[in-house]
């Protein structure tokens, strides 16, 4: 039965008072219900404002550290590729390092062998000649010679690694001696 019908139904007075009073209050009652439900529509209203805010600025953090991310991921990179060019150019190097120290081992081995096989007499004039052309073989002229001869100090200067003392005096004798010969030519 709904409230229609109680309420023509209603023989007393108080019936209908009563009645009324119940209307009454169930009136407040879904009007406090409806300014609470009114309320909470603001209230959730603000947090979806204040959640799209903080979605946003989370998405732009994001943005920002992803674009970090890859400026990252590029120097990364170029610094492998720096680094791997690097390893490059020191294996070239050190093939190159081999070659040469291959080349004055030969050289070597070919002076002593030389140096030995002569006989005395020969050995006194060919170790001369010899040891003017060990050292600075193929040179023609003065510039030749001087550029040869700085390019040996680096190599056996004594506080070099490989440097050895009399090689060095070697070489400073070989060079005094050519360069006697270009200055009174």
């Amino acid at each position: 039965m709904n409230f229609d019908e109680r309420l023509m139904k209603a023989e007393t007075s108080d019936e209908l008072k009563k009645m009324k009073i119940w209307m009454f209050q169930e009136q407040v009652r879904i009007q406090a219900q409806k300014d609470e439900l009114i309320e909470l529509s603001h209230e959730l209203q603000k947090e979806k404002k204040v959640i799209e805010r903080e979605r946003a600025a989370l998405n732009k953090r994001i943005k920002i550290e992803e674009k970090r991310f890859e400026n990252n991921e590029m120097l990364i990179s170029k610094k492998q590729k720096i680094i791997e060019d690097a390893f490059r150019q020191l294996s070239v190097d050190k093939k190159v390092l081999e070659c040469e120290r291959l080349n004055f081992e030969y050289e070597k081995s070919k002076y002593r062998k030389q140096r030995t096989s002569n006989t005395a007499r020969n050995q006194n004039m060919n170790a001369t000649v010899y040891e003017g052309c060990i050292f600075f073989g193929g040179i023609t002229n003065e510039l030749a010679l001087r550029k040869r001869y700085k390019e040996l100090m680096k190599i056996f200067h004594p506080d070099n690694v490989c440097g050895d003392t009399n090689t060095l005096l070697r070489i400073q004798a070989e060079y005094e001696s050519l360069k006697r010969k270009y200055y009174e030519a």
